[in-house]
C-alpha cells in the first residue's frame, strides 16, 4: 500500500466518524502504520498535525450545521 492510500484510509475513517473521540494508536492502526510514522506521513502530506486536521473538520461541520438551521 502506498503512503497516500494508507493516510486516505485513515481520512475516510475520520470523516465517517467525527463525532466520536479518536485516539492516534487507532488511527495509526487504521493505516497499518507505527504511531510515529503515521504522524510524521500524515503531516507531510495533509500539511497539518493530525490533532489540528480533526478539530478543523469539526469545527467545519460544525458551523456547517449553525448555517443550515432554519
Amino acid at each position: 500500500m502506498h503512503a497516500w492510500e494508507s493516510i486516505q484510509r485513515v481520512i475516510d475513517h475520520i470523516e465517517a466518524n467525527l463525532d466520536e473521540e479518536m485516539e492516534i494508536n487507532k488511527l495509526a492502526e487504521v493505516a497499518y502504520l507505527s504511531s510515529f510514522y503515521f504522524q510524521r506521513l500524515f503531516s507531510r502530506l495533509v500539511k497539518k498535525p493530525v490533532r489540528e486536521y480533526i478539530k478543523l473538520r469539526r469545527l467545519a461541520l460544525a458551523c456547517n450545521s449553525l448555517a443550515n438551521k432554519d
